[in-house]
């Protein structure tokens, strides 16, 4: 097919024992996704929205950055590239439940489809679903130890006074994030 551009990728440490694999296309941020590390070291990138953006996680890592300002393209129904893009404009620390995410996209009862598109997002850390929680105030859909509740958790960690501060399901991790 002629147009079609081949997709340049990234591979990013973090401190959080995975690194972070960023796909682009000719004009934004296509995907990126949490993958194993390895042991190869990852290029200084030559692509400007790639440097770009590995500047970006690296500022977001070092606290030193409230909210990703990348172009993202995102794929999906309208209901979904909504959801995204909403939380996608959700500050550091900043918790938010899937019933808000669903008022603030004009769908007040889609607190259920909210939580099946951040289930679906294929754009990590971007769109931050580690900060939409359950109303509870509790992670949903995280294992001890996922990169999501370590995100949650490094958040945490670094904020003085989050929105809503977010509950593990289990009681011991409850009472650690809450005595932060």
């Amino acid at each position: 097919m002629t147009g079609m551009v081949t997709p340049i990728q990234l591979r990013i440490s973090t401190p959080l024992g995975r690194d972070l694999m960023i796909v682009r296309n000719d004009r934004a941020i296509v995907g990126s996704s949490f993958v194993p590390r390895t042991k190869a070291p990852g290029g200084k990138p030559t692509d400007a929205l790639l440097a770009e953006a590995a500047a970006q996680v690296r500022a977001y890592f070092a606290g030193r950055l409230r909210r990703f300002d990348l172009p993202l393209a995102f794929t999906g129904t309208a209901f979904q590239i909504d959801v995204w893009k909403a939380v996608a404009a959700l500050s550091f620390g900043e918790f938010v439940s899937y019933a808000d995410i669903a008022r603030a996209i004009g769908k007040p009862l889609a607190h259920r489809g909210v939580a099946a598109a951040m289930a679906a997002t294929s754009i990590d850390l971007f769109v931050p679903a580690h900060r939409v929680i359950g109303a509870d105030g509790r992670v949903k859909g995280a294992v001890p130890r996922s990169v999501r509740l370590r995100l949650v958790e490094f958040e945490l960690a670094r904020c003085a006074r989050p929105a809503r501060r977010p509950r593990s399901r289990s009681s011991a991790r409850r009472i650690a994030l809450d005595a932060r």
